[in-house]
């Protein structure tokens, strides 16, 4: 009895020590045993087209995981659990089992990486245990590479959560990916969570859906006529940019080369080519030119001009790109052929201060399209740092620097009746509740009067026909009226000891142009297999994505004539 006696007695002090005494802080620690804090991933937004064509979305998928001891433990072999799993996870039980029994540690090892929903639910109902499965998220793209310049692509950071890294993705990363929340949960003693006993920390908030501007069928058709002509020319690339002049909003802006949104080789080659890559717009910068001269320089299109095939003008030479004799040409003549040496003359009738004014209030030397990243701003020198020639190269397109993008807002704003809309590409966002917010309106400014508009689309509807009459009917749509330009700038090749070996060719057109609705702009660059001029390199990209654009909106053809523009000066 006094053994019993002194036994019950250790017994009652230990119980007392361990709950009265110390068991507040096995109580802690028992806690924080069981409890365990889960991030819930918020579900990153979709991207899509205005026709509603699904870009990018997310997709579920699942790690599977083991915990060999548990399986054991549970009196359970690994080479039953092997077989059980080979089917769902497509491995052989061989394989399975060789991880089961050399596990990258003692409690854990990955099965397999990523598995469809489907297929994680397959192995849920299986119930085997020691096999858990983490959820989580990745990224797919239905259409392939379609817009891929536009969307982007995405990586996992180190909590697995998706990021973008170019394009919209990038640019809205904040609204696409929402916000993870937390809940804690309680794992029992074999590790598996004990259903009810958890509770919501914080709230996961899912991403929300961005619809873009683009078309996908026009977007398509672009990008195909893009890279038919990279490859006829063997091209260093080709862009497209399609936008409605009235709204600013892009309907298609396509580029060659492409890449895989799904496995970018590396980021140099996801550039978003239309809004970061520069280049010298040639000839078709010949209109601001002419606007600024119209409205500030007393000319009018029908002011004339004796135009040999080459010119010297304060000590610096200029020529036509093709040999012609003396001719007699107005303003309107001058653009419709293009005349280098006739734009240095008619510059003159403009400070340089004027002539910057212009080029900057068009667009150029200011952001391309601030809705996406790494959108460049062109290349539009202060006057303080010209050269003695560059006002007179600035005239026709050279020393100056501009974007797919600003060169297509430069004739939209001409199509527009002198009012610049700032270019957008995101239509609106739509939340889970599946509300729509529409995107804010793009500011808009005139730039230049509506009379200067009215004259310019008279003389740029004589281009098509001028370039007809050589055998390049490129811009000519039947049964629509087009004001095109086209441009053809020389660039220096630094491989060459920076000669102007390299070229850009560039047709931008507007259609119908009695009643303008579409503009389309396309540049190419360096091409080096036939031809360089742009109504031969460009012309049949524009006249693919502009008749394919006509027809694809259900634009009805207006028949308009070509009005009668004096291009010879008496």
């Amino acid at each position: 009895m006094l053994c019993l006696a002194f036994v019950l007695s250790l017994v009652a002090g230990r119980l007392v020590q361990l709950q009265a005494m110390e068991g507040a802080s096995f109580r802690t620690h028992a806690d924080a045993f069981r409890l365990n804090t889960v991030t819930v991933p918020a579900v990153r937004g979709s991207i899509s087209t205005a026709d509603g064509t699904t870009l990018a979305l997310t997709v579920q998928t699942d790690l599977v995981h083991a915990d060999p001891p548990m399986i054991t433990e549970a009196k359970r072999t690994f080479s039953s659990v092997a077989d059980a799993l080979a089917g769902p996870l497509g491995m052989t039980s061989a394989a399975i089992l060789a991880l089961l029994e050399y596990p990258t540690s003692k409690q854990y090892v990955v099965l397999k990486k990523s598995v469809p929903a489907a297929t994680a639910a397959r192995i849920s109902a299986l119930n085997l245990p020691g096999i858990a499965l983490t959820p989580s998220y990745t990224r797919a793209y239905p259409n392939g590479d379609l817009a891929a310049n536009i969307v982007g692509f995405t990586t996992a950071n180190a909590a697995g959560d998706l990021v973008g890294q170019a394009g919209i993705e990038q640019s809205d990363n904040t609204l696409l990916a929402g916000r993870d929340g937390t809940q804690e949960m309680q794992d029992g003693t074999n590790g598996q969570p004990i259903p009810v006993a958890g509770q919501t920390s914080r709230t996961m908030v899912p991403g929300r859906n961005v619809r873009l501007t683009i078309l996908s069928s026009l977007q398509w058709e672009a990008e195909q006529a893009c890279a038919q002509r990279v490859k006829e020319t063997r091209a260093s690339s080709c862009t497209v940019v399609v936008m409605d002049p009235r709204t600013g909003q892009v309907l298609a802006m396509a580029q060659a080369p492409l890449f895989d949104p799904a496995h970018p080789t590396n980021l140099a080659d996801t550039a978003d080519l239309p809004v970061s890559d520069v280049f010298d717009p040639g000839s078709t910068a010949k209109v601001i030119t002419a606007a600024a001269a119209f409205e500030h320089g007393g000319q009018t299109p029908m002011s004339p001009y004796t135009v040999p095939d080459q010119i010297v003008v304060d000590g610096f030479p200029f020529h036509d790109a093709e040999y012609h004799a003396t001719e007699r040409w107005t303003i309107a003549g001058i653009i419709a052929h293009s005349s280098n040496v006739g734009m240095v003359q008619v510059v003159q009738h403009v400070s340089p201060q004027t002539q910057w004014d212009y080029f900057h209030n068009f667009g150029i030397g200011q952001p391309t399209l601030p809705q996406l990243p790494a959108n460049s701003d062109g290349i539009l020198y202060p006057v303080s740092q010209w050269s003695g020639d560059e006002r007179y190269t600035m005239s026709f397109g050279q020393g100056v620097a501009v974007t797919a993008v600003q060169m297509a807002s430069v004739y939209a704003t001409i199509a527009n009746n002198g009012i610049r809309v700032t270019p957008t590409i995101v239509a609106g966002t739509t939340n889970t509740s599946g509300q729509y917010a529409p995107a804010p309106k793009p500011a808009s400014h005139r730039v230049i009067q509506a009379k200067t508009a009215h004259e310019l689309m008279g003389i740029l509807q004589q281009v098509p026909w001028v370039d007809a009459q050589v055998g390049e009917p490129w811009a000519e749509i039947p049964g629509y009226s087009v004001a095109a330009k086209t441009g053809t700038a020389q660039i220096a090749d630094p491989a060459r000891g920076g000669c102007l070996c390299l070229y850009g060719s560039s047709v931008i057109g507007i259609a119908p142009a009695s009643n303008p609705q579409l503009v389309v702009a396309v540049n190419v660059q360096n091409p080096t297999k036939g031809s360089y001029f742009g109504i031969e390199v460009a012309g049949p990209v524009f006249n693919k994505v502009m008749e394919f654009a006509l027809r694809t909106l259900k634009i009805a053809p207006d028949g308009a004539k070509r009005p009668n523009v004096r291009l010879t000066a008496p």
